[in-house]
This record gives structure tokens, sequence and C-alpha cells, in this order.
């Protein structure tokens, strides 16, 4: 079993490089997912991305962002925000479902406990990736997301 640390008390902060959009979310996140896709690999600069999966309405930011519109290898229309002054990747929202908001999990103030309990595009995962023993591994991505949520549910609890 992975040992996992506990996930804090909403809110969380965080926000860019340079600190011009700062961001607060004030709910749980719904999950926590490493995406290993070609995209990931190349936003990201490293082997994966890894996003907290949480409800929009619990998400605000303050700062100028510019919008990246994307469409995924899953043919999912996405609008990725980056900070506007430093580039940073912050996060980035589904175009035909604006309910949830996926923020990546570096740009947190504190990111310590975002340990992924789910893995999409796993079969694209680098060699020295690293999947944890209780965390789901899906090979490309899942038509429905609920998936990932119930994993993040069943290790974590509803709370």
């Amino acid at each position: 079993m992975t040992t996992r640390p506990s996930i804090p008390a909403p809110p969380y902060s965080g926000g860019c490089l340079c600190g011009q959009v700062r961001y607060t979310l004030a709910a749980r996140p719904k999950a926590i997912n490493a995406c290993h896709c070609i995209d990931c690999h190349k936003l990201s600069g490293n082997g994966h991305l890894l996003m907290l999966i949480a409800p929009s309405e619990a998400f605000s930011f303050t700062g100028q962002t510019h919008i990246f519109h994307k469409t995924a290898d899953s043919g999912r229309q996405l609008d990725m925000q980056r900070c506007a002054n430093c580039g940073t990747r912050l996060f980035h929202h589904n175009l035909a479902n604006n309910t949830l908001v996926f923020i990546a999990a570096g740009t947190l103030d504190d990111p310590s406990w975002a340990v992924p309990t789910s893995h999409i595009y796993a079969e694209r995962a680098l060699p020295t990736a690293v999947f944890e023993a209780d965390a789901i591994q899906v090979e490309g991505q899942p038509a429905d997301r609920a998936v990932l949520m119930e994993r993040f549910a069943k290790i974590y609890g509803d709370a």
C-alpha cells in the first residue's frame, strides 16, 4: 500500500512563478491525476503533468492570464491558462464541461500532499514513471472522469 500524506483542509492557494497570478481553491479536490499523454510531456517539460481535478465554482484567481486553446489527444477542447507575464501553466477547463477545473499541482504553494490517485495515458509513461500501488492506471483517457474521482474517494473517503 502507498503511504500517502493526508490532504489538508481547504482553502488551497497557489500561483505562478512571478507572483502576478494567484488562485484559491475553496473546496477539496475530486481527484489527483497524473496525465502521461504526449501533450503533457511537452507542456510540463516532464514525464507527466500532475493535476488536481476540482469543482470550478470553488476556484478563483486574480491576475492576467493568457489562454491557449488546444484540442487534446482525446478530442476534447481545452482552454489552458498561463500567466500572461511569466508563462507558468496554471490551470485549464474543458470547454464541453466547465464544471471542473484542472489545476497544475506544482503551482500550489504547498504541493507536498498531491500524490496521484490515478494515471491516464499510462501506456505513454516514460520508463522513469512511478505508479503508486493504490492508484489506478488507465490506458488513454477515460470517457468519463468519474472513474478517477471514484478512486480518489476510495483512497481518501468522501469527506
